[in-house]
C-alpha cells in the first residue's frame, strides 16, 4: 500500500471481529517496524504491553470503563511511556566508539537527571511517535486500529502491574474491522493550522 492511501484509510476503528485473531509472529513483524521509530537521543522510550488473552482482556475492559472494542480486538496494546529511560543510555551506545559514549553519556544524565516533569514529557513524546507508527503499520498489513485515553490509568498499571518507571500513556486497539466507521469529521484547513514564521502570519496555501 502507498504512503498516502495509508494516511487517508487509516481510521480509529471501534467495531472489531472477536473472532479474528493475529498471531504472534505478525505481531512480532509488526513491532519489528515500530521500533524503527525516532526518540531524543535514541533512548527509546516506549515498552508496549500487548494483551490477548481473553480474561486479561475482560479485565482491561473493566479500566476502560466498559468499552467492547478493548475485549472484541485481536490484542489489546498497552503504550507505555518509560521515565528513566536515560538510564539505559549506557546500553544503548555501549557499542559506540569511545569518543561519542564519552560525548553523549555525560550530556543525556545532565539533560534528563532530576527533572521529573522533562522524564514524563518525553516519555510520553517518545511513544506516541512509537503508537502512531504502530497504526500506520497496522494499516499497512490490512489491521485497524484505535487509540483509547478512555480508561483508568491506575486500574490498569495495577492490572498490567507496572512498576513506578512506567506510565500507560495510551490504550491502542489492534484487529479486523468488524463495520466501517462513520464518515470522517471536519479537519481543520491547511492554512487555519500551518502558519508562516510567526503564529499572526499568513496561512499556507500552497499559492
Amino acid at each position: 500500500m502507498e504512503f498516502l492511501e495509508i494516511v487517508q484509510q487509516r481510521r480509529s476503528v471501534k467495531s472489531y471481529d472477536p473472532e479474528k485473531a493475529i498471531s504472534d509472529a505478525e505481531l512480532k513483524e509488526l513491532f519489528d517496524e515500530v521500533v524503527l521509530s525516532p526518540s531524543s537521543f535514541n533512548l527509546q522510550h516506549w515498552t508496549f504491553i500487548a494483551v490477548k488473552d481473553s480474561e486479561q482482556k475482560k479485565l482491561l475492559k473493566e479500566a476502560a470503563w466498559g468499552q467492547p472494542q478493548v475485549e472484541d480486538c485481536s490484542v489489546a496494546i498497552v503504550v507505555c511511556g518509560k521515565l528513566d529511560a536515560y538510564k539505559d543510555a549506557p546500553k544503548i551506545y555501549k557499542d559506540a566508539p569511545k569518543e561519542v559514549q564519552e560525548g553523549l553519556l555525560p550530556m543525556i544524565n545532565n539533560f534528563y537527571e532530576g527533572k521529573e516533569q522533562l522524564q514524563r514529557d518525553e516519555a510520553i513524546r517518545s511513544a506516541s511517535l512509537a503508537a502512531m507508527t504502530l497504526m500506520y503499520a497496522a494499516k499497512n498489513r490490512g489491521w485497524a486500529t484505535g487509540p483509547m485515553i478512555g480508561f483508568d490509568p491506575e486500574a490498569a498499571s495495577k492490572l498490567l502491574k507496572l512498576t513506578r518507571a512506567y506510565i500507560p500513556v495510551m490504550l491502542l486497539v489492534l484487529g479486523y474491522q468488524k463495520k466501517a466507521p462513520r464518515p470522517r469529521d471536519y479537519r481543520r484547513p491547511v492554512e487555519e493550522i500551518v502558519r508562516l514564521n510567526t503564529l499572526d502570519g499568513p496561512g499556507l496555501n500552497g499559492a
